[in-house]
């Protein structure tokens, strides 16, 4: 191994793994809620028309920012210039003090204003205002709608300008030559905000994914079919006294609809994780599912819930394109959403296989599609495959995972589906396994079945997960 890629690999595996939350609208299209005026009344000179928040150049506030601080995030906007305009977007910006000074400007500006032409290269539109220049530009003339995006995630900092980087620096390192002038470069969090320069500017889609840092151990929720309660909001009291993060692979239809179930879990700070849900192809339109699946896809808008989505079938009738077609239709509702899809394996249907569900996904072009590792179905369906190889071969596309207490060789459910401390199957390496492999989804407990009490079998699970991740090895 050369040197350069040994230094690679230690870059690689040192740096630290983030997740980013479902899209927050900064702007809700309608009135000013979650901002506010800085050095004057936003009421004064920011207006809202139409789903626009516009700045009318007059006096009133010197700049609007969200009541909010944020520290790592990817924003995106878009926004619209007259000629010679000029405005800018303000990141991690202090309440108080000047905020391309104390905080950190991404200038907007007509690029091509005749005003403009004698600016410094880090003045236009993507700079780092006065610290460091777009590598080239990427605007458009003024008057038309543009985009911006602009990515922090501790000290590095990128941005795009019409889907064009411009922008990908380490902000300590520009700190160093330009911290005096400008102190916002250290700072860690702070205020978005959007810059009254005298001009009539628009801005709208305001949106921003908070970045998280996440740790080794996945998010562990249980399976809707082991825990059995009266009511959803039983089950968040239980999950939560266990020390479960949710639930998952829950039921479509329950006495209780999805607002109040959503609702049960997040009172108690946990998540209800994903649904399960599917068809079965053939038929007039080569497939058929249940019309409350599209019901539930535009209640869960914005929720970031996964949806597992099974495909029934025989694989000597059916197809790849009747099955591509069925996941696309599901995947382009769920896209309206913000949701991702998975698809899930199951034994004796046409996805019954991990290297199924990897092959459907590319087929159907849709990048909010992944696929499910089961461990109970793998062990089912292909108990003489290679695990490290197939997870290997899958691992871009799994972005979910399910285990259980198993019994190698055993082909029965009972023996494959057992409380997570039961059985002989070394849940340890399936962990390392999936961590090694750049698996950073959620991990679900499958319970189908299982005899007993309900809560003492969640106990003995959520121990036996806990030992796992005492491991040295998984840290």
């Amino acid at each position: 191994m050369t040197n350069i890629l040994k230094v690679a690999l230690i870059h690689i595996l040192s740096f630290p793994i983030f997740n980013t939350i479902a899209d927050i609208d900064l702007f809700n299209g309608k009135d000013l809620e979650g901002w506010e005026g800085m050095g004057g009344e936003a009421s004064k000179n920011w207006e809202v028309k139409n789903g626009t928040l516009s700045c009318t150049g007059g006096p009133g506030a010197q700049w609007i920012a969200t009541e909010k601080e944020f520290s790592n995030f990817d924003l995106t906007m878009d926004f619209k210039l007259p000629e010679n305009g000029n405005s800018g977007v303000f990141i991690r910006a202090p309440k108080k003090g000047t905020p391309y000074v104390d905080g950190i400007e991404i200038q907007l500006l007509d690029d091509g204003g005749e005003k403009w032409k004698n600016l410094k290269p880090n003045q236009f539109t993507g700079s780092i205002y006065a610290a460091l220049a777009p590598s080239h530009r990427a605007t458009k003339k003024a008057g038309e709608w543009q985009n911006i995006r602009i990515k922090c995630i501790n000290e590095n900092c990128i941005v795009w300008v019409n889907n064009e980087k411009v922008i990908d620096t380490n902000l300590i390192k520009l700190a160093k030559d330009y911290g005096k002038k400008i102190p916002g470069l250290h700072r860690t969090s702070g205020r978005i905000g959007m810059q009254n320069h005298g001009d009539r500017v628009y801005f709208r889609n305001i949106k921003l994914k908070k970045i998280e840092k996440i740790s080794a151990k996945p998010k562990f929720f249980a399976f809707h079919n082991g825990v059995h309660f009266n009511s959803a909001s039983e089950r968040a009291k239980t999950l939560k006294n266990l020390g479960y993060d949710g639930i998952g692979s829950a039921h479509l239809k329950t006495n209780e609809n999805i607002k109040e179930r959503l609702s049960a879990f997040s009172k108690e700070g946990l998540r209800v994780f994903s649904f399960y849900v599917g068809g079965r192809l053939g038929g007039k339109n080569g497939f058929q599912y249940d019309p409350k699946i599209s019901e539930l896809i535009r209640e869960l808008d914005g929720t970031d819930t996964i949806i597992e989505l099974f495909v029934q079938g025989n694989k000597s009738n059916n197809t790849d394109e009747e099955a591509v077609k069925f996941v696309r239709e599901i995947a382009d509702q769920a896209k309206k959403s913000g949701l991702k899809v998975v698809l899930y394996p199951h034994s004796g249907f046409y996805i019954d296989r991990i290297g199924d569900a990897i092959r459907i996904a590319k087929k159907s072009e849709r990048n909010n599609v992944g696929a499910m590792f089961n461990l109970c179905h793998f062990l089912q369906v292909e108990p003489k495959s290679n695990l490290k190889e197939t997870i290997r071969k899958a691992s871009p596309l799994i972005w979910q995972a399910s285990i259980s207490g198993a019994q190698k060789n055993s082909k029965s459910w009972q023996g494959l589906i057992q409380t997570l401390d039961s059985g002989d199957f070394d849940q340890k390496e399936l962990m390392k396994l999936l961590k090694d492999s750049g698996f950073r989804g959620h991990v679900g407990l499958q319970c189908y079945a299982i005899k007993g009490d309900s809560k003492d079998n969640l106990k003995r699970s959520i121990n036996a997960w806990n030992k796992i991740w005492q491991d040295p090895s998984l840290k």
